[in-house]
């Protein structure tokens, strides 16, 4: 086997065991995640960036300006 074939096939099996893994990962998860719904133990996240009185729209807050390079807190002492 050739440095160049033997590469592709180890990268192929590392894919395929990662998909796996991955996959029996999100079978899992899904699995409870189910199980919580049904049970009712699952709520929807509250909606805290929506205005109610402005009909729904989200309102974002604009980052903190800052002057000059951005300089790591100073230490006491």
């Amino acid at each position: 086997m050739s440095r160049g074939s033997r590469g592709a096939v180890f990268r192929a099996f590392e894919r395929a065991v990662l998909g796996v893994g991955m996959s029996l990962v999100a079978f899992v998860i899904e699995r409870r995640l189910l199980k919580a719904i049904k049970k009712g133990a699952v709520e929807p996240a509250p909606r805290v960036a929506v205005d109610p009185e402005s009909g729904g729209s989200v309102h974002l807050a604009a980052p903190p300006r800052v002057d000059g390079p951005a300089r790591p807190p100073s230490r006491p002492g």
